[in-house]
């Protein structure tokens, strides 16, 4: 009796155990913030480069007759050119020329957020609404993409975007309308 016992418990067991094994495991890798805002920096430096400028050079792996060094940090690289990210930097770069004399003009702001938005200037015109719009489009595709391809979770979207937010004030000329992490507006000296 106590054999057929042992069997039936040990027969669960080895059920139990491959049950487990056919569930599903999503991994979600956080990254230090540091990793994405250097992420965040590359994409948007790739976007402002003109469209005839060659894309900054990658490092490259020594050639095959020299020591190779593998780092095993616990940090994996990010992924920053997806199709859906090189396809909006193309419409971005096309746009930046316009969207920097609106925003030259006081017209347009950049969030604290990452987005961009209309601010109360002289002579701003409702074909600002437009180019807004679009160019927000274009940034949420890239917050998506860059998610999507670093397995990045939807819960680390506000890291994401203080990422890019932080890169493109870095980027703002003097005079620009920035929001500022407190969310007060200032013109960045």
């Amino acid at each position: 009796m106590t054999w057929r016992r042992g069997h039936r418990v040990a027969a669960i067991g080895t059920l139990a155990l491959a049950l487990a094994a056919c569930v599903p495991v999503t991994v979600n890798v956080t990254f230090p913030q540091e990793k994405l805002d250097n992420a965040a920096r590359h994409i948007e430096d790739t976007s402002a480069q003109s469209a005839s400028a060659p894309p900054a050079p990658q490092p490259q792996a020594p050639s095959a007759g020299g020591t190779r060094t593998v780092d095993v940090a616990a940090t994996p690289r990010l992924n920053e050119r997806s199709p859906e990210v090189v396809k909006v930097t193309e419409a971005r770069r096309a746009r930046r020329p316009v969207l920097r004399e609106w925003k030259a003009r006081g017209c347009i702001g950049e969030t604290n957020q990452g987005l961009l938005t209309a601010r109360p200037g002289e002579g701003c015109g409702a074909e600002v609404a437009d180019l807004i719009n679009a160019e927000n489009a274009d940034r949420q595709v890239i917050y998506d993409a860059f998610m999507k391809e670093n397995n990045i979770p939807a819960s680390d979207s506000p890291r994401v975007r203080s990422a890019f937010a932080k890169a493109r004030l870095e980027r703002a000329r003097p005079n620009d309308w920035i929001q500022l992490e407190n969310g007060q507006w200032t013109r960045k000296s």
